[in-house]
């Protein structure tokens, strides 16, 4: 049976429809939210996100990206809903073959296909948490 070693999560905010902030035209990107987490050797961490976006122009492609200290882990290519609709964006990791010790998760947004005719903005819900297990 499975030992938890540790759990953390990070939100900036629970509700849809709470914040409006433009998402970053690639290469650039927003932090949406980090955490720490102990692991042990030979141990998983589950890793899972919310992020709720809206469509203000177009069909934007959105990246988002899990990064281990620094260092991208996993990375979500996802087309935003059409215009004027919200859809909250899930993703779901499992992330393994790292040392023990205490890492930060970050998560991060962006948008891949930034040309005038397409943009989405953050509305919410944005959470990510983490569950490490050996």
């Amino acid at each position: 049976m499975p030992q938890i070693i540790d759990f953390s999560k990070s939100a900036i905010t629970s509700f849809s429809q709470s914040i409006s902030t433009a998402i970053p035209a690639a290469p650039a990107s927003y932090a949406l939210t980090e955490f720490g987490l102990a692991t042990a050797v030979g141990g998983n961490v589950l890793l899972s996100a919310t992020v709720g976006v809206q469509t203000t122009l177009g069909t934007p492609n959105l990246l988002l990206t899990i990064l281990r200290s620094g260092t991208p882990v996993f990375t979500l290519l996802a087309t935003a809903p059409v215009t004027g609709q919200f859809d909250p964006l899930s993703l779901s990791y499992v992330d393994s073959n790292f040392p023990a010790g205490y890492f930060a998760y970050t998560l991060t947004i962006s948008q891949v296909n930034s040309i005038a005719s397409n943009s989405a903005i953050l509305v919410g819900p944005v959470g990510f948490s983490g569950l490490s297990l050996v």
